[in-house]
């Protein structure tokens, strides 16, 4: 493995730790909300592999695969109820005063 390649590692796994620890923070302080996420997801977000996630969480690379698979299912199956419905997701702007 090149150092380039380490650094990558490192690099990613770093991203995953910031990641959980900030969606823990902000779900324990009520800062925020953010989305309903798996682990998987989280981890996947941050730039580790489906290989790396099993690893790291004691599980097959296929139980990954299929969890991410599911939860792409899920979000399609909400955008095509939202797109149904004609409901717009609700988001707040960069210009909005409170």
């Amino acid at each position: 493995m090149s150092d380039q390649d380490l650094l990558g590692r490192i690099d990613s796994k770093l991203a995953a730790l910031l990641a959980i620890s900030l969606d823990a923070y902000l779900r324990e302080t009520g800062v925020a909300r953010p989305r309903p996420r798996s682990i998987d997801r989280l981890l996947t977000d941050a730039g580790l592999s489906a290989k790396d996630i099993a690893a790291l969480l004691g599980k097959t690379e296929r139980a990954v695969h299929l969890v991410l698979q599911s939860e792409r299912e899920a979000a399609v199956s909400r955008a095509r109820k939202t797109a149904a419905t004609g409901d717009e997701p609700t988001s707040t702007t960069s210009g909005e005063s409170g």
